[in-house]
């Protein structure tokens, strides 16, 4: 089989034997190296990697909209339950558990495992773009080798340099051609330090119409939401049922619900006591709250979405702890409060128990209806940055561009 170009040169040479009378030298037989595979090229074939949960979400999220709106195009990658069932072909399924702080520790090797087989696999195909998703420290290096093969590279969901060491910048110029951000101050920031950025709205911030739960109890009701990571549940979910204990001896008729995942549920249940739980049931539960206690992370957004007035939580290690206060160029963890450029919300992040210092906030805001209104008001209005974005559809135009 020859080449195109090879084909164009064997019609001449025919043309040269009618004209002149003789031959041009015949074309020599291609020949490939033994040591030397042949890759497999496909222009419509995309890389993606995602190692946690969250980005597992996201990748699936955006596959749907490439898929959508061409569906002759394959996506390889690492990612998880999400990914494969919207489409993609996975070279080995990530973790169910996000590594975070120092836990990570023990996720060097397995990510390293990972990373060579997406660079084996590039060693034996072509693709001419590399989506990375969430995730920075393990997604470098992919983005490494894919710059290596000539690839592009697009980030889905931008890494916050924002919040700290803004010095990896000059990595992302090196190592990337697009960000697509999710929070709507991050393209000016990534812009202004010379790589290209586009806000496409958050999926959590989709409208969802869902009835509120039929659960017995009166008001206040308090959702407690606990996280999904099993050391986020451990840490927060004892501490948030102290609070609702002090909030029954002021408000007595309070009652509360625990939301999670419903994979979560088996592990949430052994420390709910009587406080029932839900599972896969966010937004029935957030129509049924007057108020939620929220780790940070994507679920604030959620609950944002809702405008349903919170307190922000998160329990961390005193190791944690010195380490953000040393790194962390922003005031604020809660996304609601990052969105707003001011605390909206007031957020605790304690390193021990903080029960009554939370409690106290809850209190005092239940107790303050003019509050409660100014932060919902506040809440609908930084949410409304997202009404116009449909981010599956906005992260498979870029995508598709750049391919």
């Amino acid at each position: 089989m020859f080449h195109r170009n090879s084909l164009c040169e064997g019609r001449h040479n025919c043309m040269f034997v009618l004209a002149f009378g003789y031959r041009t030298k015949p074309l020599q037989s291609i020949h490939i190296p033994k040591d030397e595979p042949v890759k497999k090229s496909d222009s419509k074939t995309i890389l993606m990697t995602a190692f946690e949960p969250s980005g597992d979400a996201l990748g699936a999220m955006a596959a749907k909209g490439v898929f959508a709106r061409d569906d002759s195009v394959r996506i390889v990658g690492l990612g998880g339950k999400e990914m494969e069932e919207a489409g993609v072909e996975l070279l080995a399924h990530t973790s169910d558990e996000a590594a975070m702080g120092l836990h990570a520790l023990g996720e060097v090797m397995r990510v390293k495992q990972l990373v060579d087989k997406v660079r084996k696999w590039l060693g034996e195909n072509e693709a001419p773009l590399h989506v990375a998703v969430d995730s920075p420290a393990a997604n470098f290096p992919v983005c490494k080798i894919a710059r290596s093969h000539s690839m592009k590279v697009i980030h889905l969901a931008a890494p916050q340099m924002w919040a700290w060491a803004p010095w990896r910048i000059k990595k992302m110029r090196r190592l990337t051609d697009h960000v697509m951000c999710l929070l709507p101050f991050e393209p000016v920031w990534f812009k202004e330090r010379g790589v290209d950025a586009t806000f496409i709205g958050h999926p959590a911030m989709a409208t969802s119409e869902a009835a509120p739960l039929q659960l017995k109890g009166d008001s206040p009701k308090v959702l407690l939401l606990p996280g999904s990571r099993s050391s986020e549940i451990k840490a927060n979910l004892p501490m948030q049922l102290r609070i609702v204990e002090l909030l029954k001896q002021e408000f007595p008729t309070a009652s509360a619900c625990i939301a999670c995942r419903e994979e979560d549920v088996p592990r949430v249940q052994p420390l709910a006591g009587e406080v029932p739980v839900v599972g896969d049931k966010l937004h029935e539960s957030l129509e049924w709250a007057d108020v939620a206690l929220t780790t940070s992370g994507t679920v604030s957004l959620h609950v944002m979405q809702h405008a349903v007035p919170m307190i922000g939580m998160y329990k961390v290690g005193f190791l944690s702890r010195i380490g953000a206060k040393l790194l962390l160029n922003t005031p604020y963890r809660l996304l609601p409060n990052l969105i707003a450029g001011k605390e909206v919300v007031p957020e605790f992040i304690p390193c021990g128990d903080a029960t009554r210092a939370i409690a106290r906030s809850v209190i005092q805001l239940l107790r303050d209806p003019s509050a409660l209104e100014t932060q919902r008001r506040i809440l609908r209005e930084e949410a409304s940055q997202y009404a116009a974005h449909h981010p599956s559809e906005e992260a498979a135009a870029i995508i598709l561009k750049h391919v």
